[in-house]
């Protein structure tokens, strides 16, 4: 996932050194200087001393602007707890997980979205909250029961290793230059993916020398999801990539690739975005923070957006649910104060602003979403029903292999849309991902 929206955008991306980095994290998990006087411990928070000063270090896994980390993570921190100050660590050359670790400094909390955890639990980097939930009474019936199931397949026990702090979404984004240029009605909520595609061939042509296209699919592992398919078992550690489901998935790729003017390809995003040439992008909730920049530098996008399209025989359901997360790092010196933030970006003042920011709130209070958007100027006049039309798929049987059965499925792709049978390039794919598991099996039984 990148990052979603919220104004204008500061896109600079912070890489620092292994030395440099340690320079600045010296306090990191240090008591800093008295300050003024502090506010009392919250309810149910009696051994946690908010008198007493403390500097956390946040590792930031995913790009968000500079902007967007003092609205909604630094600033509401600061204001319920003054007595917690918090450095931003981005991940870049030098900062990579495994390079803070071994330097010892890694930071005490990661912000991260829900299918990118397996390095960090690779190197034991994922604390278990429960203890902290039991000793400050935190409610997690507040939460969405949906991502909190997700959240808990990090686990093998009932572990929760993170703290949801917004939702993501994803909806089909449009052009209505391009529908209007062609005289093409704009897409419905509620199609399917073989309606989508269809209606892509009336868009996808060359005019005025300019080469125009409907639509791309984009995620083979979102249609899985759709499909409520795994990647991997979890008993056998065998690639599940040989069966009608996925198939079925090719075949749907394959027939939106080669509508004539299709076979030609750029960046997808890039298409959309930049070029204004493809007509209907599905995308995450992140398409948003794009528009919004182009429109702040003088080029707006004309566009909107309807549910995303399904499967007729699971409609409605999108891809799998995701969550954008706080975690605290095991190797973290200030736990407490590290769940102070945590579980008050939960509750419900944090959560007013994110989804006035245009992102979906996490807590089951229904009072957030009344006001959804409201702040975000890219969303004013928009279609925001189709975002809710889309239910999440349930998060699938995760296993730590997953991404090398996954990894394989474009290249698969590229060589059926060549001409390969559909069948004989899936089945090489399960097979190679099948090697790659058995040497990650070896290489952590040899450890």
């Amino acid at each position: 996932m990148m990052n979603m929206f919220g104004g204008r955008r500061k896109l600079t991306k912070v890489v620092v050194s292994i030395p440099v980095i340690l320079a600045l994290m010296s306090g990191c998990s240090k008591e800093a200087s008295p300050g003024p006087e502090k506010p009392p411990a919250p309810q149910g928070a009696d051994s946690f001393d908010t008198s007493k000063p403390v500097k956390l270090s946040l590792y930031m896994g995913l790009l968000q602007p500079d902007e967007w980390i003092q609205k909604h993570i630094i600033g509401p921190v600061q204001k319920k707890y003054p007595n917690i100050s918090i450095d931003i660590v981005r991940k870049g050359k030098g900062t990579n997980p495994d390079e803070l670790v071994v330097a010892g400094m890694f930071p005490d909390l990661i912000y991260e979205s829900i299918p990118r955890y397996t390095p960090y639990k690779d190197l034991g980097l994922l604390y278990d909250m429960n203890d902290m939930i039991k000793k400050y009474k935190f409610d997690v019936g507040k939460l969405n029961p949906v991502v909190v199931d997700a959240l808990k397949v990090w686990g093998s026990g009932g572990e929760l290793y993170h703290m949801p702090l917004w939702m993501n979404f994803t909806a089909l984004y449009y052009n209505k230059d391009i529908f209007d240029k062609f005289g093409v009605a704009y897409p419905k909520d509620g199609m399917t993916w073989d309606e989508a595609i269809e209606l892509s061939k009336s868009l996808t042509r060359t005019q005025d020398n300019v080469a125009y296209r409907g639509l791309d699919p984009t995620s083979i592992t979102g249609m899985a999801h759709q499909l409520g398919l795994n990647f991997v078992d979890p008993k056998t550690n065998q690639a599940l990539l040989e069966n009608d489901g996925f198939k079925r998935i090719f075949q749907t790729f394959l027939t939106a690739y080669k509508i004539p003017g299709n076979e030609m390809r750029g960046v997808s995003r890039d298409t959309f975005l930049k070029d204004r040439t493809m007509a209907m992008y599905p995308f995450y909730a992140d398409m948003v923070t794009l528009l919004a920049d182009s429109a702040a530098k003088g080029a707006p996008v004309n566009w909107d957006m309807a549910s995303l399209p399904s499967f007729p025989e699971r409609p409605g359901i999108g891809y799998e649910v995701d969550s954008h997360n706080l975690s605290i790092s095991s190797s973290s010196q200030n736990k407490d104060a590290a769940f102070m933030v945590v579980s008050y970006l939960t509750s419900l003042e944090p959560q007013l602003e994110l989804s006035k920011s245009g992102y979906l709130p996490v807590t089951t209070d229904p009072e957030p979403l009344k006001s959804f958007g409201a702040n975000q100027p890219e969303l004013k006049g928009k279609h925001l029903d189709a975002i809710f039309k889309t239910k999440p798929a349930p998060f699938h049987k995760f296993t730590p292999y997953d991404s090398l059965a996954t990894g394989r499925l474009s290249p698969a792709l590229a060589e059926a849309e060549k001409g390969k049978d559909i069948n004989t390039a899936l089945r090489e794919a399960s097979e190679a991902a099948n090697k790659l598991i058995q040497e990650k099996l070896a290489a952590t039984a040899a450890k």
